[in-house]
């Protein structure tokens, strides 16, 4: 699996960063805002599915938050995939479970 920060163009997704996560199943691009310190999705776009939004807001913990937002700060979010497995296994009943799965996110 391959995780680096992505930037879209123009304001149509806004957020405040964007992961593209790449391996044989194809692309995913999720995008994570912040509030008080804590990181949580708002959309999530899979190669084969579409995108979603989540149904709720679902945040990361505190700890978990601050390691992504310093990754992402470095400009390197290579290491990220144990941080986004956690997260989205928290948040999979309010995301498709089934592009979860096929993307190796869980």
């Amino acid at each position: 699996m391959e995780i680096r920060l992505h930037h879209w163009t123009g304001g149509t997704r806004p957020c405040r960063f964007s992961l593209c996560v790449e391996n044989e199943t194809g692309v995913v691009f999720a995008d994570f805002d912040v509030a008080d310190g804590r990181v949580y999705l708002v959309r999530i776009s899979f190669d084969g599915f579409g995108c979603c939004d989540p149904t709720e807001r679902i945040e990361m913990d505190e700890a978990d938050s601050k390691a992504l937002l310093e990754l992402v700060g470095w400009g390197n979010v290579a290491g990220a995939d144990y941080l986004l497995r956690r997260y989205f296994r928290r948040a999979k009943a309010t995301l498709w479970q089934d592009a979860l799965e096929r993307h190796d996110l869980l």
